[in-house]
């Protein structure tokens, strides 16, 4: 995964921007990988069990050297290389000159900016306060809070350059706030759909990590409502992107009170749901319980396939998860085996609507 090099004008993509203000903000020249790291998962939580987090972390390092911002270490031995693609193990900031402070125009801020105002000296920044400013002088205060990037796009034209300017330091010291732009941040949905059905104490949401799995859920669902089963939301959680979209859950009507969920059997489809769970747990919502029926009959139906053996404190950390089950997926994690959750298909759970 290639990304393209920094724009004219120092145009960066949303991690690069975020790590451009990390780095300019440590304490030292010098960062290490670590450091990077948190900072990253701290943007973008999915980070923290994708895949694909190195290559977007080396990506975004890469961007960063080639706008000059940082520069990369030279030789092997400075990089890491327990898994691919190799991490510098630090970077460095490159010096800059200190950037003249605009002259003094006796601008007279509004009260609400007279905070950050003290704060900015770049004329980059100046311009930031001006364009709340105008917002504000036009009755900004009193609109609706309206997406983040709806936002983002009146105030600059450009639907993502809050995205970048939330780890600035107007937005990091609290002198700004998305709340004083009438705005939020919105999470990422996920595809859901409400299966009328016998009303019951409780909401449920039943998740599925992937998509052919989703489809069989709805509707054996469909079908268990439709003969006196109860009334539930089923949800396509799509992959790794349900680590961070399970916050959109306060946007289902009637909303959830309970959230389950069913996925793989192997380390990645473990990951996904520990680290929604945090994420719900965070958010305040209901946690994210394994769908436990549908586990034990992946256990028994499924087809063991080889996959990258995990270390026993590993396997055991991530299966924990499963409750009274964790020690079998344990062992499966442990024997370099996965089970594919597409075993408990259609047919067996029309067979079976216990299972729901």
């Amino acid at each position: 995964m290639s990304r393209p090099p920094a724009l004219p004008g120092g145009g960066l993509g949303a991690l690069a921007a975020h790590l451009s203000a990390a780095v300019a903000a440590h304490r030292r020249q010098t960062v290490q990988l670590d450091e990077l790291y948190r900072a990253a998962v701290g943007f973008d939580r999915s980070l923290a069990t994708s895949v694909a987090a190195r290559g977007e972390l080396l990506d975004a390092l890469t961007e960063l050297e080639r706008a000059g911002i940082v520069t990369l270490p030279r030789g092997a031995a400075h990089y890491d290389r327990r898994s691919s693609p190799p991490l510098p193990r630090w970077i460095r900031r490159t010096p800059a000159a200190r950037p003249a402070a605009p002259p003094d125009t006796g601008r007279v801020w509004p009260s609400a900016l007279q905070a950050a105002a003290r704060i900015a000296r770049r004329p980059e920044e100046v311009a930031v306060l001006e364009a709340v400013a105008g917002f504000l002088r036009d009755g900004g205060a009193e609109r609706i809070s309206v997406p983040l990037r709806e936002r983002s796009l009146e105030l600059f034209g450009d639907e993502k350059r809050l995205d970048a300017l939330l780890s600035s330091r107007l937005f990091a010291s609290g002198a700004l706030t998305l709340s004083l732009l009438r705005c939020h941040p919105v999470p990422m949905p996920f595809a859901a759909q409400w299966v009328p059905g016998v009303d019951s104490a409780e909401v449920e949401l039943l998740v599925a990590e992937n998509h052919h799995t989703y489809a069989s859920l709805l509707e054996a669902t469909r079908a268990h409502s439709a003969a006196g089963g109860p009334a539930r939301w089923v949800g396509y959680g799509g992959g790794q992107q349900f680590c961070s979209a399970v916050a959109s859950v306060p946007l289902l009507q009637p909303a959830p009170t309970r959230i389950r969920y069913f996925g793989d059997l192997d380390r990645r489809g473990l990951e996904i749901p520990v680290a929604a769970a945090v994420t719900a747990t965070v958010a305040g919502l209901p946690t994210v319980e394994p769908a436990i029926l549908l586990y034990t009959a992946l256990l028994a139906h499924g087809r063991r396939a080889s996959a990258a053996v995990v270390p026993a404190h590993s396997a055991a950390a991530v299966s924990s998860w499963l409750g009274p089950l964790a020690s079998a997926a344990a062992r499966l994690l442990t024997d370099g085996q996965r089970l594919a959750q597409e075993a408990v298909g259609l047919e067996r759970l029309l067979a079976h609507p216990e299972w729901l």
